[in-house]
Order: C-alpha cells, then structure tokens, then sequence
C-alpha cells in the first residue's frame, strides 16, 4: 500500500481534519437522529460539545505532553502553539466572477499546492456592516448562519472562508474552536440545521435542502466581505460531515478542500450524475475504528461510510494508492493511532486519521489544527 506515515507529533501539521458538533445516529449507518449529553464521546454513543484541548497555532502540534493534535491520537493532551498562521491571500479589490452555487470551477488551475491565484470577491473593497472578531447571526431561507470576520479584518484583503457543519442537536453556532486555531486568517461561517429538524437533511430519503442554503450562504460571503473564491472550504463534525461529503460532491467545482470527522460519504450524493463536479480536493478524513455510530467501514453493508468517501477521494483525487477495504482484506488494515498521506494524488493533498478508543467524538486537539494546517498549504505563498 505504500502509505506514508506520518509521525504522531508532527500528524496536525502536515495533514488536515474535520470539525463542529454533536452526532448523526445511525441506524443504516447513516443517520436517525440522536442527541446526547455534551462530550460524551462514547462508542456507538451520541457526542456532543465534545472536550479536548484545542492548540492555538501550529507549533501547537507539537508542543506538551505526546503533542497538541498527536496527543489526541495518543491519549495525550498538548500545549497551546504559538505559531503564527501564514498570512491569507492578499490582493486589490476586484469584481468577482462567475456563479457561486454550483457554477463554473471557482479555482484557477495550478501544478502544486499553495500555488493557485488568488480570486478577490465581489465583497472586497466594501466596509463591513458587522462587528469584527465574533459570529455574527444573519437570516437565510428561514434559518440562523452565522459569519466572523476576523478581528483585524481588512477589506483589502482576500481572507479564505471555512464553512463549519455542526452535529446533530447542537443548538446556536458550534466550531470547536476553530476560530483560536485560523485565527486573524480566515472568515468562517455556518448555517443552522433546516426548520423542524435537529440534524442536517443528508438522511436516507433527503432533499438535500441544505444545498441551496449553502449557496446562498456562499453568495452573502462573497458579496459582503473581502473573500478570496479560490481557497473556500468546508469541514464537518458527524452529521455536518455528511454534509460536508455532500457539499464535496455537488460543490466541487467551487470548494478547494474540506475534512471531515466521523460521517461517511453514500451514492445519493452524486444526485444522478455520474461523478462529483470538479477536478479534485484537498481533503483529510477523521474516524475512529470504536465509532459504531458512524462508523470507518461500511458495517451493516447499506452502501455508505467513512471508508467509502475516502475511496472515493482517493478516486477522484487521482492519488496512485488505493485504500485497504474489508472486501478484499489486502494488503492489510489501516493502522489505528496513525495519520497519513496518500501518495501521487498530484495537487490534492488525500489524508486519514484513523484512531481507536476514541469513539463517536470530534477529536478536536487533532481536528482543528490538522484541517488548518492542510487548507493553509494551498493558500498563494
């Protein structure tokens, strides 16, 4: 298999990994609703608000005992980093172009990562209507989102945007901390669950009525405030990783990458096409063998799991490696405690974390670093 292991302390700062809050039941291994008490994280067991140290920068991983985001993985708590994240894209206001939702590829075409273009949204230039450094809760469709700009926000200034997805029955606006970790970096955003329901619509049966939110979500960002359209991403914790597997799919084309946490990805995403739009993702995968909520391997057979989307990706990306399945038993198991990247996936860095004892549980020291560092490395240097 030729995986390329990558060393526990230094696991958050090369790969990337998922976020938000609270758990998607299963059920067909993909979702009836549960809601648990906060940070329960318990195998097979809804997690909530769950615990865990966030590091504050990238020297964070690792820094303390076993290292920030490797101490996740080893049991182990780590030290706040003090690095400083690199600066986003820089650039002169300028007129944005082309849809947002599901329009033309919002990327321009690079060789290597970290070398794309810049793309100034339709927003920059513009004085912000909201207060800077906090979440700020908007209307759209009928439903709270919420939008931070960072605290030293310049409207001159392309920020890349991170659209976080929380977990079922998390009320008001859940990040795990991912604002301490992109820091001055980036804007991040989220949008509640739909009307009447506790989960994000990815169940078996969906109308997938999260999609045009997300555009419009998109559309506000992008014509309000100083975004750079080249380096959007999204990341999801249980049923927003489901979410964030779907919006992969069917927002390709304008998302440069996205991680997700325990939430598997299933052919409905596709919605008749015959493959996802875009070219490619950066993305990491988050999962513990011990979650039996949303678990790594497809286990009741039905089509869908963690598994099955970073197969996909690994597809998709067109990375030379192939992951091990429970099919064909070969060439062995992924190994659990150990994070890594997939080699000759080009310019769409493909990695998995895959832990055990952890459970249905966000990860957060291991998550929120790791997905920062991954989205980070494609930004113009």
């Amino acid at each position: 298999m030729n995986l390329v292991t990558i060393p526990r302390s230094v696991c958050a700062a090369a790969l990337a990994v998922s976020i938000a809050a609270c758990s998607q039941g299963s059920g067909s291994s993909t979702n009836p609703p549960t809601t648990g008490a906060a940070g329960t994280g318990s195998a097979g067991a809804p997690g909530g608000a769950g615990s865990g140290t966030v590091a504050s920068g990238a020297a964070g991983a690792a820094a303390g005992t076993g290292g920030g985001a490797a101490g996740a993985a080893a049991g182990n708590t780590g030290a706040a980093g003090s690095a400083t994240a690199a600066a986003g894209a820089g650039g002169a206001p300028a007129t944005d172009a082309g849809p947002v939702g599901g329009g033309s590829d919002a990327r321009e075409a690079g060789t290597t990562a970290g070398d794309e273009t810049p793309r100034p949204s339709a927003g920059c230039g513009k004085t912000p209507t909201i207060a800077k450094g906090q979440f700020v809760s908007t209307q759209i469709m009928g439903r709270a989102t919420w939008v931070r700009l960072p605290p030293a926000y310049d409207p001159a200034k392309a920020y890349p945007v991170i659209f976080i997805w929380k977990g079922c029955g998390a009320a008001g606006v859940s990040t795990f901390g991912m604002e301490n970790i992109a820091g001055n970096e980036a804007i991040l955003a989220q949008g509640d669950f739909p009307p009447g329901m506790d989960c994000y619509d990815t169940a078996d049966g969906a109308k997938f009525v999260d999609l045009p939110m997300f555009d419009a979500l998109m559309d506000q960002i992008n014509s309000s405030y100083c975004a750079d359209r080249a380096h959007e991403f999204s990341v999801g914790f249980s049923s927003g990783a489901w979410l964030t597997f779907f919006l992969a799919c069917q927002r390709g084309d304008v998302l440069r990458g996205f991680g997700t946490i325990a939430g598997g990805f299933k052919p409905t995403f596709f919605l008749g096409a015959p493959q996802c739009k875009g070219t490619g993702l950066t993305t990491l995968m988050v999962s513990d063998l011990d979650d039996h909520t949303n678990p790594f391997f497809d286990e009741d057979k039905d089509g869908d799991s963690v598994e099955i989307g970073l197969n996909h990706w690994l597809v998709a990306n067109g990375c030379t490696e192939q992951m091990w399945t429970m099919t064909n038993g070969t060439p062995s198991p992924p190994d659990p405690n150990v994070c890594r990247t997939y080699t000759g996936c080009g310019r769409f860095s493909t990695g998995l974390c895959l832990t055990k004892g952890k459970g249905h549980d966000p990860q957060t020291s291991l998550s929120m670093p790791g997905f920062w560092q991954l989205f980070k490395a494609t930004l113009p240097k």
